[in-house]
């Protein structure tokens, strides 16, 4: 397998499928309602919720820099508070959405060819490390999940 297809692999299995070392982040929000998705364990922490909202900026920042040289301000949209109206229709919108912004990151990462491994070039270092980004908030998710007693994603 080639270096990008193996990268899209794992793309694939930490964000929707499965891998060897936690449940993907698709299926750790899989089912989650609402009131699952907003608890926070203290009032200075973040929410389920709040945590996909940030990693979908944090894709859709990466796809924008990647793409048009544009680094989009992070202070004003980075940790962007949840919608006015909280219910189960917006909570499934900003999951669709990070479906999407996933997609998204695939079909770059299949165009970029072998450059998104052998280039140096800060913007695609940046786009490359984002799967890191993503487990390391999975790993968060899975956490918030155990502090209310969800049973964990098989």
């Amino acid at each position: 397998m080639d270096p990008v297809q193996s990268y899209i692999n794992d793309l694939e299995l930490f964000i929707e499928g499965e891998n060897f070392w936690q449940a993907s982040l698709l299926k750790q929000l899989e089912g989650l309602s609402v009131e699952q998705a907003l608890f926070k364990p203290a009032e200075d922490r973040h929410c389920i919720w709040e945590v996909v909202r940030h990693i979908n900026y944090w894709k859709h920042w990466a796809i924008t820099y990647v793409t048009t040289g544009e680094k989009l301000n992070a202070k004003l949209e980075n940790w962007k508070a949840l919608p006015d109206i909280k219910n189960e229709q917006s909570w499934k919108d900003d999951v669709e959405k990070l479906k999407s912004l996933h997609e998204e990151c695939k079909k770059f990462s299949a165009n970029t060819g072998d450059e998104l491994f052998t280039s140096e070039d800060e913007k695609l270092v940046f786009f490359r490390q984002l799967l890191y980004h993503d487990c390391y908030h999975t790993g968060q998710i899975g956490l918030l999940r155990a502090m209310q007693g969800i049973k964990p994603v098989t």
